[in-house]
């Protein structure tokens, strides 16, 4: 049975037991509007297709007006979708943590900067030299290919690469909008999950394939986002801002991020899930061809999702009432025997 049921106008529906008609929604139900919209827009998935259409949509016009779409301008491009869907005390207190995620993303350039903390060039590539028994995967991919099919490819890949931030908003749009005690378990790992990572880039600062090309350190790979000007002349000036940390190798958020929303999204979309996985699978390939991440790097984002996620649903959750509420608000069977 899908998951996509009516939310319809609460007001008149019966309140549960020990409840009053004018008590806040539980954590678990569903946001969408109570105003007198048509009943197939009250229900979750067509306001999920509605708000990813209007993103898609204003992303393209932002691209043709050539306005980089930065995390900070695809936040406020989901601002009237959430509005749409719930009073503004809710949509501020539960996109809070994307905002501060954005802030922290855009603070490790200074602190990255300042820290002295000379980045990991060769290590990481003589790992992966080792694993791959005298190859390196970057070169083998880069060099498969030339001439135009090279730059086809390169350009592809550039704009897979720059989803990454598009992902987690998207992402928890879909499930905040369908299963808004999903969503939290959502947000409360990503944002575990980045903060950890964040601390470990500013730490043990860690340089890409591209980067150990041009030190020395490896043959035969090159940055192909700019030595194949995969991007517009106004984006390539935008580059830096886009992409404020460039020794933020290990472990790969790319590869981080969409297997978090895979995970996430199984229990409410069992099926459409898979696409996300298709397209982690697309992010992996992307990454390593355009020589920003070794497959070492791409293993370790995947290793850090999966530990996130297992972390929240196995000690969080079982801890955290709020994170065990179903959509009815009632607790998920579950996740009372987790």
């Amino acid at each position: 049975m899908s998951p996509e049921g009516p939310t319809g106008d609460r007001s008149k529906e019966k309140a549960p037991a020990g409840s009053k008609a004018g008590d806040a929604p539980s954590a678990g139900e569903h946001v969408t509007s109570r105003g007198r919209w048509p009943e197939w827009a009250r229900r979750p998935g067509p306001m999920v297709v509605m708000g990813l259409a209007y993103v898609v949509a204003m992303s393209a016009i932002m691209g043709a007006r050539r306005v980089p779409l930065t995390p900070d301008y695809l936040l406020l491009l989901l601002v009237p979708v959430l509005l749409l869907s719930a009073r503004f005390s809710r949509v501020a207190g539960d996109w809070m943590p994307f905002a501060s995620m954005v802030l922290a993303y855009e603070a490790m350039r200074a602190l990255v900067q300042g820290d002295g903390i000379a980045p990991q060039v060769t290590a990481l590539a003589d790992a992966e030299i080792w694993i791959f028994a005298g190859h390196d995967p970057n070169q083998v991919l880069q060099q498969a290919v030339s001439g135009s099919a090279l730059h086809l490819l390169a350009v592809a890949a550039t704009v897979v690469y720059f989803c990454h931030f598009a992902v987690p908003p998207v992402v928890g749009l879909a499930l905040w909008i369908t299963d808004r005690t999903q969503y939290l378990r959502f947000v409360t790992a990503l944002f575990g999950m980045c903060m950890a990572a964040f601390a470990l880039f500013v730490l043990v600062p860690t340089a890409p394939p591209w980067y150990a090309a041009q030190h020395g350190a490896l043959r035969g790979v090159t940055d192909l986002i700019v030595s194949q000007h995969t991007l517009p002349g106004f984006l390539s000036q935008s580059y830096s801002s886009l992409d404020p940390n460039p020794t933020a190798a290990f472990p790969s958020l790319h590869a981080a991020f969409p297997i978090l929303g895979w995970l996430a999204l199984r229990r409410v979309y069992p099926r459409g899930s898979w696409i996300l996985f298709g397209w982690a699978l697309l992010v992996f390939l992307s990454v390593v061809f355009l020589g920003e991440h070794y497959v070492i790097d791409v293993a370790a984002g995947v290793a850090l999702a999966a530990a996130a996620w297992s972390v929240m649903m196995r000690l969080v959750v079982p801890r955290v009432a709020v994170l065990r509420a179903g959509r009815d608000g009632r607790p998920h069977a579950e996740d009372t025997h987790a």
